[in-house]
């Protein structure tokens, strides 16, 4: 593997990386983070042959996988002690990095003429984004309990929860977090994680078998989900790209707003409601969030810049 085998191969696991972070977060999307980190397309293709070109999409999708796997364990564990901590701050410096690389998205249907079907598309996908936002916090669901001792049928219903939740996965500004939240299975969920891993770690394997079994039959749904809803998306690109980028930058505008409102962050605003806090008072949580927010547009703008310029100098080397 020469050197630049070697780079780009780091660079893919670190966009796995970004993505699996993502992918953690309620409001934020995995997809989303691809389109800005300009492997989207390429995860569709080797998604959509890898039956086809089984070595070509296999070598691509392994740094990917693996990046995804290294970033999801830790923040999985820090969203749970988020969820309980300083989640405003989180949301806001997340938020900061989606605004941020907006014009990266933006830049793929620059100087394609606007028609009405585009902006009709854009409007339903932002809006469908901010209803799911709101119905996390209009539907309850409790879960908890049938996790901590799942009846046979539960086991079941995981394969169908994973495979809506990894729609998320393959629909660039729609969250699996969120998704997961308006089910209610967002938050079990990171506990039978955190606890399986702890109890590992402890020795303690009591209740390993179960735990595993929740947790594989939510992943067997994720995997089969994103499988064909990859294959849907590569379809759509390759047959409507326009329209269908207008349609993802409905679902980023409309989740990025969904980060401020969905039923994690309505939780955490009760308690600033009701005169007390969670970590920190209200008046120094607050503008540390717009801190970072402003840290987060700025840094991921600087990032969507250093990219235009390295696509100026291929595009120009290509001519020559």
């Amino acid at each position: 593997m020469n050197d630049m085998k070697i780079k780009e191969w780091f660079k893919t696991l670190l966009a796995g990386m970004a993505i699996g972070v993502g992918s953690s977060i309620p409001g934020v999307s995995g997809g989303t983070i691809a389109v800005i980190l300009k492997v989207y397309e390429k995860l569709l293709w080797a998604i959509s042959n890898i039956f086809k070109e089984f070595k070509k999409a296999v070598i691509y999708l392994i740094p990917v996988l693996l990046g995804v796997v290294l970033a999801v364990i830790p923040m999985l564990y820090l969203m749970d002690k988020a969820l309980n901590g300083f989640l405003f701050g989180i949301v806001c410096l997340f938020a900061g990095f989606i605004i941020g690389s907006f014009p990266s998205v933006t830049d793929e249907v620059k100087g394609e003429k606007t028609k009405k079907s585009y902006i009709i598309t854009l409007i339903i996908t932002l809006l469908s984004a901010i209803g799911l936002g709101i119905a996390s916090v209009l539907i309850k669901a409790d879960v908890s309990s049938e996790l901590a001792n799942p009846s046979w049928w539960m086991y079941i219903v995981l394969i169908p929860v994973g495979f809506i939740a990894s729609i998320a996965l393959a629909v660039p500004g729609l969250s699996g977090g969120m998704i997961l939240l308006l089910l209610g299975f967002y938050k079990p969920l990171i506990e039978t994680t955190v606890e399986t891993a702890k109890n590992c770690l402890q020795g303690d394997w009591s209740n390993f078998g179960q735990q595993l079994g929740i947790l594989v039959c939510f992943a067997v749904g994720v995997i089969i989900g994103f499988y064909f809803i990859s294959k849907l998306m590569h379809f759509l690109l390759q047959k409507c790209r326009t329209i269908t980028f207008y349609g993802i930058i409905g679902f980023i505008i409309g989740s990025t707003l969904a980060l401020f409102f969905n039923y994690e962050i309505y939780s955490y605003y009760l308690i600033w409601a009701s005169n007390s806090y969670v970590s920190m008072p209200l008046y120094i949580e607050i503008p540390i969030g717009v801190f970072l927010l402003i840290l987060g547009i700025i840094a991921s703008y600087l990032l969507v810049r250093y990219q235009r310029k390295q696509n100026n100098i291929e595009a120009k080397k290509n001519q020559e």
